[in-house]
């Protein structure tokens, strides 16, 4: 995927966009995961997770995920977590930036490791019923750090909406799908 084209995508929609004010910061949603590690192949997993917004530009933020992976023909449940404070600030009338920065958790059935993240990115309302953003991503835990972009987008019904993110990074990638409800 040329993630040049998909930057110039989304700058090009900003004109036809809705009101970012139809981005909330306030949601919860659950949902199925797919990873795909690197040495490890493919799993299925769950996930779920929230924000709330404290203001108009700040938010507190939370997820899970949990799945097992066959690592070298041994199985392994991983399970992780993250919570964090985040700020948005409106760019344009439908483009928001977002940072994000957390703390974050990783428990398997061998060790329990912890660190941080940060995270920089955008989110753009196109439309009444669509919104997308993609966000670059750093998380360091214990002596392992990870660098990775996600790509993100909610169909939305009013208050219920589809939502799915794909994230790409250097130790394999991992698909989130589900519903959420915002408020």
């Amino acid at each position: 995927m040329n993630l040049k084209k998909l930057v110039l995508t989304l700058a090009l929609a900003v004109p036809f966009a809705a009101s970012a004010e139809d981005l909330s910061y306030s949601y919860l949603q659950a949902g199925v995961t797919r990873v795909d590690v690197d040495d490890a192949g493919s799993e299925n997993g769950y996930g779920f997770g929230g924000a709330g917004a404290l203001t108009d530009n700040w938010h507190v933020f939370g997820n899970y995920r949990s799945y097992s992976v066959d690592v070298l023909g041994v199985d392994a449940d991983v399970d992780g977590w993250n919570l964090g404070l985040g700020y948005n600030m409106g760019i344009s009338d439908s483009l928001d930036f977002v940072g994000r920065v957390s703390y974050e958790k990783a428990e398997t059935d061998l060790f329990d490791a912890n660190g941080w993240g940060l995270e920089a990115g955008v989110r753009n309302a196109f439309s009444n019923n669509f919104e997308g953003g993609i966000a670059l991503k750093y998380v360091d835990i214990e002596d392992d750090n990870d660098t990775s972009v996600e790509l993100y987008g909610q169909y939305k019904f009013g208050n219920w909406g589809i939502v799915g993110s794909l994230n790409f990074n250097n130790d394999g990638n991992e698909l989130f799908i589900g519903p959420r409800i915002s408020f």
